[in-house]
């Protein structure tokens, strides 16, 4: 586990941003980046990456507490 993020949540992240529009741009710590780009900064793991990949995370667990039936 690399900075509390999951290797299984890595996977999840980089899936998720590789079904994004090739047009996407992203701004995040001053630099607005590609799909591409970004895609790699996930891959490598960066501070970037961890960033954006914190983001998802955390969009998609809220995403799944919303979405339980009670």
């Amino acid at each position: 586990m690399i900075c509390g993020i999951s290797e299984e949540d890595w996977k999840v992240v980089e899936s998720r941003l590789e079904t994004m529009p090739e047009e996407m741009r992203i701004g995040i710590l001053t630099k607005i980046f590609t799909k591409g780009e970004l895609l790699e900064e996930v891959k490598k793991r960066t501070e970037v990456g961890h960033s954006y990949a914190s983001m998802q995370l955390r969009f998609i667990r809220w995403l799944l507490q919303e979405t339980k039936i009670n």
